[in-house]
């Protein structure tokens, strides 16, 4: 890898790393905030919904920011603001102050993947699918690390407020870092810019590549084209942003229900967060061989089939399992399973132009975080109505299907739209 490549590997895995720990400090405090403002379960989670509903909302304009003027200066307004978000949310008095702290930190942290990924799509020509997966396993680290450095937080500091302080201070030092980095061919952010409103409108007019210091992708064709497996790829996205939340905020519950040893210890709730957290540590695995595998193979398309073939029933035995062998099969799904998400965005680089990169990972991950996020509310009403391990059972169904789209991915890989409406596959059109 060009020492350009190295830098921007660690800069957009490093914002990764704190996206993934803002997003994940609210859980491991939640009993002490609902505790210290006496709040209900409810409103709290009323709370967290906005917060992640926004977390893939803004994808989408961050996403056509970073393809209008440039890929590096977004991330660092993103990494700028979800510090200074986070100390927000650690200085709120009031339940208004707190969920307004709360939503803007969801809203800042969704600036990181569309901006981060288009930045590593269009910079990183070398190893593409390896700096997809280690941008994959810093994001792994920093949702393992959180919860552990706001239980330190409790213990040393005696307020769920220590966590957002000490990321905010980090953050702040890591968006200082990214400001005074310099990569080539991206324009630095200058807060000067920021006056001059028709200079910056111009630029968003301009349309791709503006302000991004290299033309607008000249090489693709004039009209408009839109491949198929585009389209299918951000439906394996909602089905698998339904995954994710949902496994994630219902794997501590499930434990604590389905395993004897932890339902009878003397803090049940610890011990199965605990078990979690080295559960999920396996997904460091499988997110580094997801992204590996894409430089080694020549149909990284197949890479998501084999995942959901293996995950669907691995979902449908955890929901039906209990004690080492629900232990044994949720480590398998870990394993597994976060290895799709560097293969996805490998996949997602490859059908969008270089000049719409952004776009193209701000639709993606909207729909992977932002209609995905519904996992928590569909989850909880299962969860109160039948159970817990049935919920799992419907996400068995969901990557069942996720399975079908995915195959749709590989099948039409070499099928277009193009506008005005014509159909073609690659090499019966004159292009």
């Amino acid at each position: 890898m060009q020492r350009h490549e190295v830098k921007v590997i660690g800069l957009v895995s490093f914002s990764h790393f704190m996206t993934h720990s803002y997003m994940s400090i609210l859980p491991a405090v939640l009993l002490a905030i609902t505790a210290e403002r006496g709040l209900s379960f409810t409103a709290i989670g009323l709370i967290t919904n906005v917060g992640y509903f926004l977390y893939g909302l803004g994808s989408f304009p961050a996403g056509y920011l970073s393809d209008r003027i440039g890929s590096k200066r977004v991330l660092t307004v993103g990494l700028g603001g979800m510090a200074l978000s986070s100390i927000l949310v650690g200085l709120s008095q009031g339940l208004v102050a707190f969920a307004l702290s709360y939503a803007l930190l969801g809203l800042f942290a969704s600036i990181h993947h569309p901006a981060g990924l288009s930045l590593i799509a269009r910079r990183v020509e070398n190893r593409r699918g390896k700096a997809m997966g280690l941008h994959g396993v810093l994001g792994n680290v920093g949702m393992m690390l959180a919860p552990l450095v706001a239980s330190l937080g409790l213990m040393f500091f005696r307020t769920w407020r220590a966590a957002y302080f000490i990321y905010g201070a980090i953050g702040l030092v890591s968006a200082l870092i990214s400001y005074r980095s310099r990569i080539d061919q991206e324009a630095d952010l200058d807060w000067r810019s920021l006056y001059r409103w028709p200079e910056l409108v111009r630029k968003l007019r301009a349309g791709a590549g503006a302000g991004t210091g290299v033309a607008a992708d000249q090489a693709q064709p004039p009209k408009s084209v839109f491949p198929l497996s585009l389209f299918f790829l951000f439906g394996v996205a909602v089905l698998s942003g339904f995954i994710f939340r949902g496994s994630l905020t219902f794997f501590p519950a499930l434990l604590q229900r389905e395993i004897n040893f932890i339902n009878n210890s003397d803090q049940p709730a610890v011990l199965a967060g605990t078990i979690t957290s080295l559960i999920l540590s396996l997904g460091l695995i499988g997110a580094w061989f997801g992204g590996w595998i894409n430089d080694k193979i020549k149909r990284p398309e197949l890479v998501p089939i084999v995942i959901f073939v293996v995950i669907a029933p691995a979902l449908f035995l955890i929901g039906k399992l209990s004690d080492s062998k629900l232990l044994a099969i949720s480590c398998l799904f870990s394993l597994i399973y976060y290895a799709w998400q560097p293969s996805h965005n490998f996949l997602i680089s490859r059908y969008t132009r270089r000049a719409s990169h952004g776009v193209g990972f701000g639709i993606n991950f909207f729909l992977l975080f932002g209609v995905g996020s519904v996992a928590t509310a569909i989850g909880g009403y299962v969860a109160d109505e039948y159970s817990v391990d049935r919920f799992y059972l419907v996400m068995a169904g969901i990557a069942a299907v996720a399975l079908l789209v995915a195959s749709g991915v590989y099948l039409l890989r070499r099928w277009s739209v193009e506008f005005p409406f014509r159909l073609v596959r690659e090499g019966d059109a004159v292009k």
